[in-house]
């Protein structure tokens, strides 16, 4: 056998595991759309309400404000992002994701996770689940989900929308989020994203602009970070706030000094300002109409 045919052969070979596994094919634009519909339905299942002495039945935001994959850690997986508003104010992130089911190929297992970024206790209210660990528990967290501090040295907020935008994109490249080493894939570095995936403001909390940034493997998202113009003793200034959307432990630095840090998530609990679940349901990986 030739050296070129050999090498033929093992090319073919190679496509014809790969097409059996399925790991490497590309979802369709309409397959695509038809999972972002999914995790929008599995998203707005949650009632996410900002409890105190009225509590306030937090807003979906329709449509997610980010998209993702993650060909790191899992090459299959794609996801979508959503946020919970009260008065414009983000005060939930959270993200539904799948990957291909290891005990089934043509199945998707989906996990859902959140990350209170509210300063008030949050809970959640969803239809009774069952999982493969048994029954999904609701999400109620008694503590506030950030801890919001004043940017260093700062520039007071500019006066118009497109000036602030710049002001918080400059202060957003000031901060570096990693993964401690020993961990495997993924380790080192997060990439931020350029843009915000979420613009707000909210006059009720005080907020005269906001932006969240992501810090993403791939494109997914493991590190939220707000940068807020928020009032403070009669005038406005930027503050900032990270919150986990990860199983591993972050670090965040803003111009080389340590600024937050958080350890590996633990999942399946619901007590928590992060609330991981792996596993919720599966669904089959193509959807028909």
């Amino acid at each position: 056998m030739s050296p070129r045919f050999q090498c033929l052969l093992l090319l073919a070979l190679v496509m014809i595991v790969g097409r059996a596994s399925g790991q490497d094919e590309v979802p369709t634009q309409d397959q695509r759309q038809r999972w972002v519909d999914v995790y929008h339905q599995e998203a707005a299942a949650y009632e996410m309400i900002r409890q105190g002495d009225s509590p306030e039945v937090l807003q979906l935001v329709p449509s997610p404000i980010l998209t993702f994959t993650n060909p790191v850690r899992v090459r299959d997986t794609h996801g979508a992002a959503f946020v919970w508003t009260s008065d414009g104010r983000p005060e939930v992130v959270g993200a539904i994701w799948s990957v291909i089911s290891p005990d089934d190929s043509t199945k998707r297992r989906l996990s859902h996770e959140f990350h209170s970024l509210s300063l008030a206790p949050i809970r959640s209210d969803h239809e009774p689940r069952q999982s493969r660990r048994g029954p999904v528990p609701d999400w109620i967290s008694s503590q506030p989900g950030v801890d919001p501090k004043k940017v260093p040295d700062a520039p007071p907020p500019a006066r118009t929308a497109n000036l602030r935008l710049t002001q918080m994109r400059h202060l957003a490249r000031g901060f570096e989020a990693t993964i401690p080493p020993g961990l495997g894939d993924g380790q080192g570095s997060l990439r931020l994203l350029a843009q915000p995936i979420y613009r707000y403001h909210s006059d009720r909390h005080g907020i005269i602009d906001g932006a969240v940034f992501a810090f993403v493997m791939g494109t997914d998202p493991e590190l939220i970070l707000l940068i807020e113009a928020a009032e403070s003793a009669g005038t406005h200034q930027w503050r900032f706030a990270a919150a986990q959307l990860s199983n591993l432990p972050l670090l965040l630095d803003y111009k080389g000094s340590r600024v937050w840090e958080c350890e590996r998530a633990v999942p399946y609990v619901g007590d928590r300002p992060h609330f991981m679940y792996w596993g919720v349901s599966a669904r089959d990986r193509v959807i028909d109409k």
